[in-house]
Parts: C-alpha cells; structure tokens; sequence
C-alpha cells in the first residue's frame, strides 16, 4: 500500500514581475512628488501652493499604487497594517499642510523612500536564485522599511 503524502497549502505565488511593475510605478511617483516637493521649496505664494497641491496628489497616487502592491503581497499588507497607515484626510486646510512640511526631511524621506523601492524591485528579481533564505528575510527588512518610511511621509503631510 503507498502512503501519499499530503503537502501543507501553498500561498498564490506572487507574479514577480507585476511587483516589479508595481514597485517601478511607485518610485515614478515619489520621484515625481521629490520634484514638485523641491521646486516648492523655492517657490512663493500661489506657485507653492500648486506645486504642494501637485507633490500631495503623487502622495495620492503614490498611496494607490502601494495598495495595489499589498493586494499581491500579502506581508506588505500586514506590515503597512502594524504600522497602522491611513490614508490623510481630504478635508484637510491646506494652511495646515502646509504649517507643518518640512520641504528639506520630507525630500530625504522620498529619496529614501524611492531607493528602498529599487532595492525591492531588484530582491525579487533575486527570487529562485540559491540565495532563497537571504531574499526572505531581506524582502521582509524592506517591507518594514518602506512602511516606516511611508508612516514618516504620511505624518509630514
């Protein structure tokens, strides 16, 4: 008599290069935003004003793209969870936004923001290699990272 053996359920593997998609798309945004963010630093008036308006609808779109990925990446999801991320009020003064941005922190925060996407973008390109342990335990460092990093953002904004 042959015993079968009955394996434990395996999650849906994720399709690594729609992450990578994903992942790119989001670095598109912060760099976008990191750009408005630094020419509103210099601007005055009505054209920071828009340009603040412009780097807060990144945020937005930004925003959009992470609960895209989180919707393919289960630990990114409970990860942003812990953190305990929200999505900013819309009814917000922009008086108040404005009040508390620190155009200098907020810029090294997207940068640092942006690299840590590159840097997941190119572990999951590291996925089957020999290296599977290290990608695992790399991959949940950087999901850490991008969602205190995103906390940090979203408590300037």
């Amino acid at each position: 008599m042959i015993l079968r053996k009955f394996s434990e359920r395996r999650p849906i593997s994720m399709d690594v290069d729609h992450i990578k998609m994903l992942h790119t798309e989001a670095m598109e945004q912060l760099d976008l935003m990191k750009t408005a963010v630094e020419t509103a630093q210099e601007a005055t008036d009505i054209i920071r004003d828009n340009l603040n308006d412009m780097a807060l609808n990144h945020w937005h779109y930004y925003l959009d793209v992470m609960h895209m990925i989180t919707k393919h990446d289960e630990a990114m999801s409970a990860v942003l969870q812990k953190h305990g991320l929200q999505t900013p009020d819309p009814e917000q003064e922009l008086a108040e936004r404005q009040c508390a941005l620190n155009y200098c922190l907020l810029r090294l925060l997207l940068v640092s923001l942006q690299r840590r996407h590159q840097r997941m973008s190119h572990v999951l390109g590291l996925y089957g290699e020999p290296m599977h342990e290290y990608v695992k335990e790399s991959l949940t460092m950087e999901r850490e990272h991008i969602a205190s990093l995103v906390s940090m953002v979203q408590s300037l904004i």
